[in-house]
């Protein structure tokens, strides 16, 4: 899915980043279609990123501690 949308929003953009960085490339078509494909693996790299951070903050405020005390649970184990 992330790959069909960085294709598409590459394509849509005509985004080709082979020309900003002077990398030449035979085929213009190929270069839009590959920066795509980077934009993909980017946006799942920063998902990645993000869902590590997400449990790290989950980790050390200790979520589950908190949802006990708020709704009056005991612990069981």
């Amino acid at each position: 899915m992330l790959v069909a949308l960085g294709v598409g929003a590459a394509w849509l953009t005509n985004l080709n980043l082979f020309s900003a960085w002077n990398i030449p490339v035979r085929n213009r078509e190929i270069a839009v279609t590959v920066t795509g494909i980077l934009m993909a693996g980017v946006a799942y790299f920063w998902r990645e990123i993000l869902g590590l951070f997400g449990g790290l903050y989950r980790k050390y405020t200790d979520e589950a501690r908190t949802m006990e005390r708020s709704e009056n649970l005991r612990r069981v184990a």
